[in-house]
């Protein structure tokens, strides 16, 4: 934990305003509940959003957009990103039960130099609030994204 404060630190104490590798990706999610599509727009140097449509293992599909911060580390092609957003959508076997919540995010990118692909993994915990109040604390995630 010690290490991962430490990169954190690091990232915004040596933010060189790296530039910005690609404005829109596009691609796969797979993560620790659910697997789906997802879409990421860079707005500016920094800012992002994104938008996942997902189908949780359990059955139903689940709409998620989020609100994102990169911050470069290590070399040229990485970010560390965080931010949060809100899910929708329904759940269970018949997919028959509403669910509207709240998400956040942290994780890496690695935009691949001279290729149009950016890879990442994160950890999206996430909150529902309407239908049953349920807390899913395992969703890592790895995507894979066509970027231009």
């Amino acid at each position: 934990m010690k290490k991962f404060l430490l990169l954190v630190a690091m990232a915004f104490a040596f933010n060189t305003g790296f530039a910005q590798d690609y404005n829109w990706g596009v691609g796969i999610r797979a993560g620790g509940t659910a697997y789906g599509f997802a879409a990421k727009h860079k707005m500016d140097a920094g800012r992002a959003i994104e938008g996942i449509l997902s189908v949780p293992y359990y059955g139903g599909f689940t709409l998620t957009g989020l609100y994102e911060k990169h911050v470069p580390v290590i070399s040229d092609g990485f970010s560390l990103f965080y931010g949060g957003g809100a899910h929708i959508g329904t759940y269970g076997s018949e997919a028959d039960r509403f669910r509207l919540g709240i998400d956040a995010v942290v994780g890496l990118e690695f935009k691949l130099p001279e290729v149009p692909l950016a890879f990442a993994i994160d950890y999206k915990p996430a909150l529902d609030i309407i239908s049953d109040v349920d807390i899913h604390f395992i969703d890592f995630g790895f995507s894979i994204r066509y970027v231009f």
